[in-house]
């Protein structure tokens, strides 16, 4: 449990969900007793953003270019550096929604949930996070502390070959949906792709070795390309080519740019410059892909977070987020009408979360009700049929 569930909210009905049309796998993960209520929160987002919209006045909020989803899993740490990604669902907006989104995702990663939300520790370290941040925007962000035992990180290889040939993650999904390295729709994708980043001669020196197919968490499609290079003392290159979101612009929420994957790759120089490699974009028949090299090292936060883990990273997402609102900031709007709305609107910003995750909590429980309601309906129907069809017999 994540807190005290309170008597049943009406706003309870922004986070239910039916399970009669979720597939087998997906209901499996909302079921999952350690990982479901995370899972049912990540896709919960725009009905989270749609909610957010009616308990706050956002006419006159400052907006700036949001992360959009900034939640704990999606802070990364490669050999590169380390930071929030994955900007599928950036755009211009409330900057608040950054600091409430990321504030309710901490809140269920606790390990100790015995109290409904975060501790005034955490809270406060966020806080002097993102006001640090702000105010040297011009200066790098705060990573999170690094063990060095590598042995608890995803994937940490220290070569794209070494990956390649472990079979791990995007690796092993490869050899599970192949496409032929000709295929025209492959070469025409990856062609758009190169162009975008002016890096069409990259083939010159490389060949695509293999291809296959995958889906996200979510379902978007994945192509997976393994560049291998002409030069034997290179290096291979993973390349991952996967569809955009295409959410439409709201009244406080749209997108600045002519091309999604434009947008995350703006996204991704604003908040995690250098973190992702080879971004690019593509375009093929009308639909819209964006474009990165995976790294061969690389590792995600997935588990329960003590205490001291939690100041560390709201620490540490608190300056990504401060810094990058900072800098993208839209006309009009003026750095310390912001720092002050921040300030001023902080506790407030912090009961919305809890209120949020508390009717969250409340949907996924009615979600696994339901579940389970109509399981049973199921096992009564079918035990109703063997006895009709041992009577007439």
């Amino acid at each position: 449990m994540a807190g005290t569930i309170p008597r049943l909210n009406p706003n309870m009905k922004n986070y239910v969900k039916l399970p009669d049309a979720d597939q087998v796998k997906l209901i499996r993960h909302y079921l999952d007793q350690e990982k479901g209520l995370f899972f049912y929160f990540r896709h919960m987002c725009l009905r989270m953003q749609d909610h957010f919209s009616t308990l706050l006045p956002l006419d006159k909020m400052p907006k700036v270019f949001i992360h959009g989803n900034p939640h704990t899993e999606n802070y990364v740490i490669t050999e590169r550096g380390a930071g929030m990604v994955d900007f599928d669902r950036s755009r211009i907006g409330p900057y608040a929604w950054d600091v409430v989104r990321f504030l309710c995702s901490l809140s269920l990663k606790r390990a100790d949930t015995s109290t409904p939300f975060l501790s005034a520790p955490v809270l406060e370290y966020f806080r002097e996070g993102y006001m640090r941040g702000f105010e040297l925007h011009k200066t790098p962000y705060k990573e999170v502390s690094k063990t060095v035992d590598k042995a608890n990180f995803d994937i940490w290889y220290p070569s794209t070959r070494e990956y390649l040939e472990a079979e791990v993650k995007w690796a092993k999904e490869i050899h599970k949906s192949p496409l032929k390295p000709n295929n025209k729709a492959v070469q025409k994708i990856l062609e758009s792709y190169l162009k975008s980043r002016n890096e069409e001669a990259l083939l010159k020196t490389y060949r695509v070795e293999m291809v296959g197919k995958a889906k996200g968490t979510f379902g978007n499609k994945r192509l997976l390309l393994v560049l291998d290079p002409k030069q034997a003392s290179a290096d291979k290159i993973l390349l991952e080519l996967k569809t955009v979101y295409q959410d439409a612009d709201m009244p406080h929420f749209f997108n600045p740019h002519r091309h999604h994957g434009l947008r995350m790759i703006k996204a991704s120089d604003l908040y995690a410059p250098q973190v992702e490699q080879r971004l690019g974009y593509a375009t093929y028949k009308g639909q819209e892909y964006w474009g990165r090299q995976i790294p061969p090292s690389s590792a995600k936060i997935k588990n329960k977070l003590n205490e001291f883990e939690q100041v560390d990273i709201a620490y540490s997402v608190g300056t990504q987020l401060g810094r990058a609102h900072r800098k993208s900031l839209q006309k009009g709007a003026k750095p310390d009408a912001l720092f002050k709305h921040f300030l001023q609107n902080y506790d407030l910003f912090i009961g919305i979360g809890l209120q949020m995750n508390q009717e969250l909590i409340q949907g996924h429980h009615k979600y696994i009700e339901l579940y389970h309601h109509k399981l049973s309906a199921l096992r009564e129907d079918q035990a109703e049929a063997e006895h009709l069809t041992l009577t007439t017999h």
